[in-house]
C-alpha cells in the first residue's frame, strides 16, 4: 500500500469520525453505538499505519490468508451489533406496550370520572 493511499484512507476515516461525533452531538445516535464506530475507525487507522499486524495475527491464529481473518472478525462484530440492536428494540417494544396499556387505563378512568360528574 502506497503512502498516498494510506494518507487518503486516514483522511476518509477522520471525516467519518467527525461525522459520527456530530451525529452523537445532535443526539441522532446514542453514545453506545457511536463508540462502536469510533473503535472501528481507530482500529482501521492502526491497520492502515501498520498492515503487518494483520498478517502476523493471521499467522499466529492459523489463518492461511489475512483477509479471511478480517472477514471472520467483521462477521462476529456485526452479529454482536445486530444482537445489541435487537435487544434494544425488544426493550423499547415492551416499554411501548406498557405505556399503551397504562394510557388506556388512564383514558378509561378519565371517561369514568367525566360520566360521574
Amino acid at each position: 500500500m502506497t503512502w498516498g493511499l494510506r494518507i487518503f484512507l486516514i483522511i476518509l476515516i477522520a471525516i467519518g469520525m467527525i461525522s459520527v461525533y456530530k451525529t452523537i452531538k445532535r443526539k441522532k445516535i446514542s453514545m453506545k453505538y457511536g463508540m462502536y464506530f469510533t473503535i472501528v475507525f481507530i482500529l482501521l487507522i492502526l491497520l492502515i499505519i501498520c498492515p503487518n499486524i494483520v498478517e502476523n495475527l493471521a499467522n499466529i491464529f492459523g489463518f492461511k490468508e489475512a483477509p479471511n481473518m478480517l472477514f471472520l472478525i467483521s462477521i462476529f462484530i456485526l452479529f454482536y451489533v445486530v444482537f445489541q440492536i435487537y435487544t434494544t428494540i425488544t426493550k423499547l417494544s415492551e416499554t411501548n406496550k406498557t405505556l399503551v396499556q397504562e394510557l388506556s387505563i388512564l383514558k378509561k378512568e378519565l371517561e369514568k370520572n367525566k360520566r360521574q360528574q
